[in-house]
């Protein structure tokens, strides 16, 4: 009795552990599977602990789970090699936006995980059973498989689904609990379901009352950091006996304040001048700045302010146009092409400056201003336009070509303003790098990508020791943020002669009505280059942001041109940065080309199965086979032979018959036995006693009785 229920301490273990630690992986990193993943992970579980559980050494389970996972591998290479990409990348935008920067967006496609989640449980399945019945350091090595793991999830993302901290806790408790070693005859697993019961009871009243999945982080005074923060000054000031300088200190409630700019803090505008010698104001990241409705899903640029005028280390706003107000050409353009869906977005500010509007793009407003529009308000609903084809589908209205031709020329005489030694040393790095393409839109692609290849986006980048930041980035830079690529492509834009300017607001993912509240760390600056007969439109140029079919991304299918920048639902998107955008290019090839036929998990796991039951036929045949051998041999050695077998019986409860073990001294300390007559008395016990037992065990004995020791 005490190894069956060893040997379900062990299963109960398993589960404890490889579920909720898959589980909690996908919850930090944002990964994504169907409703079969919890089947698939116990079958794995269940197979797995009969792999490790019943066998007398470990090889031969663990050369059937290293083919098994082999053959899952090469069967499904090609989506697996796709899926663990996506999560290397998912982890490491996480990493960042925890440790380094926040703020990152990752516009890949949204794909699931399911069978690299399933791979990685089974790998897990596999190291949880040969360490769960490991006769030692029982404790130590399954700790070295789960303790690590869920340490950098919660280090990386920072929080615990509640069930799986109670799994986790649970599974700790009882491991440390029922010992170092779970020998089959101790009362390993006795204990254990002893523990179970009051174990969950208590853990699941501290679930009850303290559920991490209710907390608000928001509502906590401070955080961990800055108690280490708050310490660490203290001690110093202690030390010395000084003054102490607060770290990290938090801003005050400025609900109340309409003239506090969050946006305009974090990003360094002062006034009508944009600052780029400084780093980001990294107090203002947590501010909300507004709250968006839209009726539209997908990815939004919200237009603040633009700059015309390059100062090497800011921008400043161009002088106002002396006509009337400025129609927004292009989308006039969008509106009137007939491939457009009109919506609506709904806009709340809250930190920032309401006396301009902040405006989605293809909304048809007229600019009363050439960097914004005026007259704004703490609340207001704005419609704009869709479009998802390309720019060769834009014609503008003709009504308007006189007014565009007009604004176009002031156009040319504010946006292409460059002190003479930048233009030089920018059109020499052009020529070397062949960024002037055979149309307009090419050369801002080139452009585009260039930039965003240059270096690393880093939102903590420190002040560049130069007065010219545009070609500072482009030729010594190490890291940027956002500010820094958007300068840096401008300027070049403008030495390529296509008029161009900064633009700043916000950037964010929304869904199709649902509220988003906007936060400082969504802050974003950005490029416009002018085409002529079309008017402004945008360019994305930071890496790792939304690189769907805009400008300064251009599709393969259409090189010359690009498709432009709208609001299409992405799904589940998920916000993350990533340093290239070659996931997207990926995940596209992938869908079109065919993908070879390759077992699925139902097949694999039943040919698991299969294997698993003809793997425990052969070893009862070959047992049979050799307990019919050694009892048919020589006198002697079938007196011993004999003994084996009344031996094995007799840990099922039996006892040793005399004649058996009267037989066996004989044969193996005397001269052996006197006749064939006294052997044959010896096999008609054993007969007996294998009929007796075999009657009084139950099923789940009666099965590994004949079919494990091949006793019957």
């Amino acid at each position: 009795m005490n190894k069956f229920l060893n040997r379900l301490s062990t299963l109960f273990l398993m589960l404890m552990s490889v579920i909720p630690i898959v589980h909690l992986i996908m919850y930090s990193f944002s990964l994504s599977a169907d409703q079969r993943l919890p089947l698939f992970l116990i079958v794995a579980v269940l197979f797995c602990w009969l792999m490790f559980s019943f066998w007398r050494f470990s090889l031969p389970g663990i050369l059937i789970c290293l083919a098994l996972a082999l053959l899952f591998y090469q069967g499904r290479s090609e989506l697996l090699s796709l899926q663990f990409e996506d999560i290397a990348n998912r982890m490491a935008v996480t990493y960042y936006n925890r440790f380094v920067a926040s703020g990152y967006v990752y516009s890949g496609a949204e794909i699931s995980h399911t069978e690299a989640m399933f791979f990685v449980g089974f790998v897990l399945s596999a190291l949880m059973g040969l360490t769960l019945n490991s006769r030692e350091d029982r404790i130590f090595l399954p700790l070295l498989i789960c303790l690590p793991t869920v340490f950098l999830c919660l280090l990386v993302y920072g929080l615990m689904p509640g069930w799986v901290m109670l799994c986790l806790c649970a599974f700790v408790f009882l491991l440390l609990s029922t010992g170092r070693i779970n020998a089959p005859e101790g009362n390993t697993g006795k204990s254990f379901l002893l523990l179970v019961l009051p174990v969950a009871m208590v853990l699941s009243l501290i679930l009850l009352f303290k559920n991490p999945d209710n907390y608000n982080y928001e509502e906590q005074k401070l955080s961990l950091v800055e108690l280490a923060q708050n310490f660490t000054q203290e001690l110093t000031s202690s030390i010395r006996e000084g003054d102490s300088v607060l770290v990290n200190e938090r801003l005050p409630d400025n609900s109340g304040d309409d003239s506090y700019d969050a946006l305009d803090e974090q990003l360094n505008i002062n006034g009508e001048a944009l600052d780029i010698s400084s780093t980001p104001n990294s107090s203002a990241m947590q501010q909300v700045l507004m709250y968006v409705e839209s009726g539209e899903s997908g990815y939004f640029y919200l237009r603040s302010c633009s700059f015309g005028s390059y100062t090497g280390t800011g921008w400043g706003q161009a002088p106002d146009y002396p006509g009337d107000s400025i129609p927004a050409f292009s989308s006039l353009a969008v509106a009137a092409s007939g491939l457009a869906t009109e919506s609506t977005i709904d806009i709340r500010l809250s930190n920032v400056d309401s006396s301009r509007k902040y405006i989605p793009y293809y909304c048809t407003l007229d600019y009363d201003n050439d960097s914004y529009i005026t007259g704004g308000q703490d609340q207001y609903s704005l419609s704009f336009y869709s479009f998802d084809s390309n720019y060769g589908a834009l014609t503008l209205p003709a009504e308007l070509r006189d007014r565009e031709l007009s604004y176009r020329q002031f156009v040319y005489s504010n946006y292409l303003a460059l002190p003479d030694s930048t233009r030089t040393s920018l059109q020499d790095i052009a020529a070397q790098n062949s960024l002037s393409g055979d149309t307009v839109y090419e050369t801002v692609a080139l452009v585009a990508e260039y930039v965003r290849s240059r270096c690393p986006y880093n939102i903590d980048t420190q002040p560049y020791p130069s007065d010219d930041y545009a070609l500072y980035f482009l030729t010594q830079a190490t890291e940027g943020y956002c500010v820094h690529f958007a300068t840096a492509a401008t300027a070049m834009y403008r030495a390529l002669g296509l008029p161009a300017r900064m633009v700043t607001g916000v950037a964010f993912n929304a869904q199709a009505g649902v509220t988003v509240t906007v936060l400082g760390e969504n802050a974003h600056a950005w490029t416009e280059v002018y085409i002529d007969g079309l008017g402004w439109l945008p360019v994305e140029v930071t890496p790792g942001s939304y690189e769907g079919p805009a400008i300064g991304g251009m599709d393969e299918e259409t090189e010359e041109q690009p498709a432009l920048p709208s609001p299409e639902p992405q799904g589940n998107e998920v916000n993350e940065r990533l340093p290239d955008s070659s996931e997207n290019e990926n995940v596209s090839r992938s869908e079109e080309s065919e993908e070879p036929w390759a077992p699925g998990p139902w097949l694999i796991a039943f040919a698991s199965v299969l294997l698993l039951f003809l793997l425990g036929f052969l070893r009862y045949r070959i047992k049979c086979s050799i307990w019919k051998r050694s009892l048919k041999g020589s006198k002697n050695k079938a007196a011993l032979s004999a003994w084996r077998c009344a031996k094995r019986i007799c840990s099922y409860g039996s006892s040793m018959p005399d004649e058996i073990k009267t037989a066996a001294q004989k044969a193996f300390y005397g001269r052996g036995l006197d006749s064939r007559e006294e052997l044959e008395a010896g096999l008609q016990q054993l007969e007996i006693m294998r009929e007796k037992t075999y009657a009084s065990l139950p099923w789940y004995k009666k099965l590994k009785f004949r079919f494990y020791d091949g006793l019957k």
